[in-house]
């Protein structure tokens, strides 16, 4: 058994994926919402008997090595690497000595940030360099435990520090510079990136340092930035990585739900608080890779960023885009004259704590954004406060909820509730013909696909696909199936499955039909939700074979009446119609008329 078989063996699907969505029982199945498109009822299904899984909504599917492959965007070498490690499965060793020359770009940054994190900690621990961090942070709640949670670690005030001791590992100029550590000269040496800096580690959900957000140490240059990040580098990418996310997704599961604040500091010092549930966005506005990703982990979001005008857009940006993906978004108001998080941490940990539980719904916080930067009592501004949040009301499914805040802006605005109700009409229409024509696009690509295959072969695999996902449901009526209604291909493959002679290419020509077979969304709720029996599904598929295979006999005999009628042959076009009678009688029995 090859190293493959042997992480197989030892690892399921539903194992690997429930580290990365929240999974729940579906019959002998699992299901979720899937981590790779938009949605807000879940269509993503693993598959414990056949050990593979597949998402009804956008196609795709496979084993444990294709989801990590599409989830943490690695090739097919660096998964088995991964699981292999996972599995404590020892792979085979190749021939030669692997240099550290043939290692991916990746491997090696990876590597360098590893080593690098493990020194900026042990100058924070020392008892002359690191002595003024630690008592900044000491003041800042940051405990011991927490430095060590989150890998704190201190960049000397000297040029070539890290870069000195990496070169004595054996790593190159150009691999310490593609992790952005070190800084390129055109002439001279590069030098140290970081530089007399508090270092918080960035690290991914997987648990890899992937880059740095560098504070400038207490006493330490204060014309420079007060905050350096790692460029964009091979590893680290800022709009699909969030800070405190590893150590926190255990309670993001747990709470199911997320609070997102600005800084790293804020996550830390929430910790503190024992709100643990916190991920960081760096300043900047949630982008969609970064709410796909806690998708993974809960549907509901808590927004708390700054409250100064760069942390409002911040916040309006991010509901957007939750909105967008599918989330469900509440925001977070901190008390005036509270800076961040940190800053209140410090005065007392219980109040963030119960802060962080009192949220308000994202349109009454666009209410009280739109009338504190609008005058209501001026003409210019009424109709930017009815603009502005008539295009979120819209969005409004409830008609008793949208109603309610029609009739709270005609109140505020004194505009009567029957105008706002007109313009709202008008913004919906205008929102419902683009959503229209995005509908009529997907049905003609819908479409176009089916076209291209005949009904009835469209209709066998959507049978063997049915095997496939639910065989042990189906073991008793395969037994019992006429296959004459299959092609010949067809029908040779399900002797075999009546006599369980299921070899690896059939396996795999099963898994295939799987992956292949495409259901309306309201169908495949049915069967994720129990609500739509498979034997039942699998009667209607063999109900709609049968019916065009009736259907085909009926138009060829009608080809033959008309040339038995052009022939003025009566009586074999009385005959022929006596056929197409009978099998239109068939027919109507199957369809139940």
């Amino acid at each position: 058994m090859d190293a493959k078989e042997q992480v197989k063996e030892n690892l399921t699907v539903a194992d690997l994926v429930g580290e990365y969505v929240k999974l729940d029982k579906a019959g002998i199945n699992h299901k979720a919402l899937c981590p790779f498109h938009n949605e807000k009822t879940p269509s993503f299904m693993v598959n414990t008997e056949r050990n593979f899984w597949y998402c009804f909504g956008c196609q795709r599917g496979g084993d444990i090595f294709s989801f990590l492959m599409e989830i943490e965007g690695l090739d097919f070498h660096q998964a088995l690497i991964r699981l292999a490690e996972k599995t404590n499965i020892e792979l085979p060793k190749f021939q030669g000595k692997v240099s550290v020359e043939n290692r991916t770009k990746k491997q090696k940054a990876s590597e360098i940030l590893e080593i690098s994190t493990k020194v900026y900690s042990k100058y924070l621990k020392h008892p002359e360099i690191g002595k003024v961090i630690r008592e900044y942070l000491k003041k800042r709640k940051i405990d011991k435990q927490l430095i060590s949670d989150f890998r704190i670690g201190y960049a000397p005030n000297e040029w070539r520090k890290i870069l000195k001791y990496l070169r004595n590992k054996g790593y190159s100029i150009t691999e310490i510079a593609d992790t952005g550590l070190s800084v390129p000269k055109e002439s001279g040496e590069d030098y140290d990136r970081f530089r007399d800096r508090i270092m918080f580690p960035v690290i991914n959900e997987t648990g890899i340092v992937v880059g740095y957000s560098a504070r400038v140490a207490p006493g330490g240059d204060e014309k420079s930035a007060k905050y350096i990040n790692t460029p964009q580098s091979l590893v680290y990418d800022k709009s699909r990585v969030l800070y405190g996310l590893y150590q926190g997704k255990a309670a993001i599961r747990k709470e199911d739900s997320v609070v997102v604040v600005e800084g790293n500091v804020d996550v830390i010092a929430s910790h503190y608080a024992e709100v643990k549930n916190v991920v960081a966005i760096s300043g900047t506005a949630l982008s969609v890779e970064q709410v796909r990703i806690l998708k993974r982990y809960t549907q509901n979001v808590k927004l708390c960023l700054d409250a100064d005008e760069a942390g409002r857009k911040a916040t309006s940006r991010s509901i957007q885009t939750c909105l967008q993906e599918g989330m469900e978004v509440e925001v977070i108001l901190l008390p005036k004259g509270i800076k961040d998080i940190g800053d209140l941490v410090i005065d007392e940990a219980k109040n963030w704590k119960n802060i962080s539980k009192k949220t308000i719904p994202v349109i009454k916080y666009f209410f009280e954004e739109s009338f504190a930067k609008n005058d209501s009592n001026d003409v210019r501004g009424k109709k930017n406060i009815a603009k502005e949040l008539l295009n979120i009301i819209k969005d409004i499914a409830d008609p008793i909820e949208q109603s309610y805040w029609i009739k709270k802006l005609s109140l505020k605005i004194d505009i009567e509730e029957e105008v706002l109700t007109n313009v709202l009409e008008k913004v919906s229409l205008k929102k419902d013909i683009v959503g229209s024509s995005r509908i009529e696009q997907l049905s003609q690509e819908n479409t176009t696909e089916r076209s291209n295959k005949p009904k009835g072969a469209v209709l066998e695999e959507r049978l063997l696909g049915l095997f496939a996902l639910f065989s042990e449901e189906l073991s008793g009526e395969v037994k019992i199936f006429n296959t004459e209604l299959l092609s010949e291909e067809n029908q040779k493959i399900f002797q075999k499955l009546k006599t369980k002679d299921v070899d690896d290419e059939l396996n795999q020509q099963l898994n295939k039909s799987a992956l292949r077979i495409k259901y309306s969304h309201d169908k495949v709720q049915g069967f994720i939700e129990n609500e739509i029996d498979p034997k039942i599904e699998w009667n209607n598929v063999i109900s709609n074979l049968e019916t065009e295979s009736i259907d085909r006999k009926m138009n060829l005999i009608k080809k033959d009446i008309q040339k038995a009628e052009e022939l003025d042959d009566d009586a074999s076009a009385e005959i022929l119609q006596q056929e197409w009678t009978i099998l239109a009688e068939r027919r109507q029995k199957l369809k139940g008329f």
